[in-house]
C-alpha cells in the first residue's frame, strides 16, 4: 500500500511538473546579449565578397534589410573593357553576442527575398549592352501578387541608370510595375542633353529628381520639379514630357560635382572642389528651411588622397543601429585592384546613439 502511494505521488509530481513548464512558470529566461544594438564601422572597410580585380562601383540599394538587392557597375564581365551593371544580394548580420558585423554575398535560392528578386537579373538582359552602363538608382515599390515564381510573389521596381551608346551618358529608365517582366528601357529626354547626364536620385517625396551633368564645361548637380498628379511613372516613361531643369548653385562648385544621392533629408555625392584630402573626395548636405546646406567634406577617416566615388547612403533602423551605412567605391591601395567598393558607418544628424551601448562588462 505504501508502495503504491509513492508511485502516485510521482506521478502526480512529474505531471504537475509538465503542467508547470509548459505554462512557462519555470520557462529559463530569455538570453542576455552583451551588445542591444548593432554599429556600423566608423572606418571604411573593403566589401571583399563583392568586389575583383576590375573597378566595381557606382552602387545603389533600395532599401536596407537583412538580406536585399544590391547592384553596382563593374567591368568584371567584359574584362577590363566597358561596364554594366551587376546584381547581387546583399546580407547584413550583427551578432548580439560578440558585437561582430558580417557584409556578405547571400546566395541561397530558397530564400524569399532571392526568389522574389530575381527578376532584376531579366532588367539587367535589358539594360546592360557593348556600352557603359552607369549610376543604377533602383526605387522599391513593393511586393506583387501573381508572380511565376513558387510563391507566387515579386519585387517591383523603378530601374534608373546611364547609358553612352550616343556617344555621351543619357539616363534612361525602365520597370516592372505592371509585370513581372521589365519594359524596354527608354531615356528620360526632359533630364538629358548633348552632354553627360548620370546619376539620377529622387528626393525625400519624390517631388524633384536630381542628377549630374557637364552641359555647362564642368560636372554640376542639377534638379527638376516633377508632377507628382500626373505619376512618377508616367512622366519618366513619357518622351514627350519636359520640364525646366537647373543647376543647383549651392551644391555645385567651380570644379566637378558628381554622383549625387539622396536619402531621407541627407544628400551625398563626390567631388575634387579644392579644400579636400585629393583627387575626389565624398561631402554631405542636409536639406533645411527649403534649401540644402553648405556641403561638408566627410574628413580623413572616410577620403583619402585617391578617388573616392559614388556615395550611398542607407538608413538603418534605430532599434537594430545605431548609426547609418554608407557604401562608395575608392581606388584607394589595398583593395583587390582598380576600384572598390567600401563600407562605413556614418552618424544621424541627431547624433543617435554614437556608440555600441553594452549591457554587460
Amino acid at each position: 500500500m505504501k508502495k503504491s502511494r509513492t508511485l502516485k505521488q510521482i506521478v502526480y509530481f512529474l505531471l504537475l511538473s509538465v503542467i508547470i513548464s509548459s505554462c512557462g512558470i519555470f520557462q529559463p529566461d530569455p538570453p542576455v546579449y552583451k551588445y542591444s544594438v548593432g554599429h556600423f564601422p566608423a572606418t571604411p572597410v573593403n566589401l571583399e565578397a563583392f568586389n575583383t580585380e576590375f573597378d566595381d562601383y557606382n552602387s545603389t540599394l533600395p532599401y536596407l534589410g537583412r538580406t536585399f538587392p544590391f547592384c553596382f557597375s563593374s567591368n568584371r564581365n567584359s574584362q577590363g573593357a566597358n561596364f554594366d551593371i551587376v546584381y547581387k544580394l546583399m546580407s547584413v548580420m550583427f551578432s548580439m553576442e560578440t558585437g561582430e558585423l558580417t557584409i556578405s554575398e547571400e546566395t541561397h535560392g530558397n530564400y524569399d527575398v532571392y526568389i522574389e528578386n530575381a527578376n532584376i537579373l531579366n532588367a539587367l538582359s535589358k539594360i546592360n549592352t557593348s556600352f557603359d552602363e552607369f549610376g543604377p538608382c533602383l526605387i522599391s515599390h513593393g511586393r506583387i501578387d501573381g508572380g511565376t515564381n513558387w510563391n507566387g510573389r515579386y519585387e517591383s521596381y523603378f530601374f534608373l541608370y546611364s547609358n553612352n551608346s550616343s556617344g555621351n551618358q543619357n539616363i534612361y529608365f525602365t520597370q516592372n510595375l505592371n509585370s513581372e517582366s521589365y519594359a524596354d528601357p527608354v531615356p528620360v529626354t526632359f533630364l538629358n542633353s548633348d552632354f553627360d547626364d548620370a546619376y539620377p536620385t529622387f528626393n525625400q517625396d519624390t517631388s524633384g529628381i536630381y542628377f549630374t551633368s557637364d552641359r555647362n564645361g564642368q560636372f554640376d548637380i542639377y534638379n527638376t520639379a516633377t508632377d507628382k498628379q500626373k505619376g512618377i511613372l508616367n512622366i519618366l516613361a513619357d518622351e514627350d514630357h519636359t520640364a525646366t531643369v537647373e543647376m543647383d548653385s549651392i551644391l555645385s562648385s567651380e570644379f566637378d560635382d558628381k554622383c549625387p544621392s539622396i536619402t531621407n533629408n541627407l544628400l551625398v555625392f563626390t567631388s575634387d572642389r579644392a579644400g579636400g584630402f585629393g583627387g575626389f573626395d565624398l561631402y554631405y548636405s542636409y536639406f533645411e528651411n527649403g534649401e540644402w546646406s553648405e556641403p561638408i567634406n566627410f574628413g580623413s577617416k572616410i577620403n583619402t588622397a585617391y578617388d573616392e566615388y559614388r556615395p550611398i547612403v542607407k538608413y538603418a533602423d534605430p532599434g537594430n543601429f545605431d548609426n547609418d551605412m554608407m557604401i562608395f567605391s575608392s581606388n584607394r591601395p589595398g583593395g583587390k585592384g582598380g576600384f572598390d567598393l567600401y563600407c562605413v558607418g556614418i552618424a544621424r544628424k541627431d547624433g543617435g546613439r554614437l556608440a555600441l551601448r553594452i549591457l554587460q562588462q
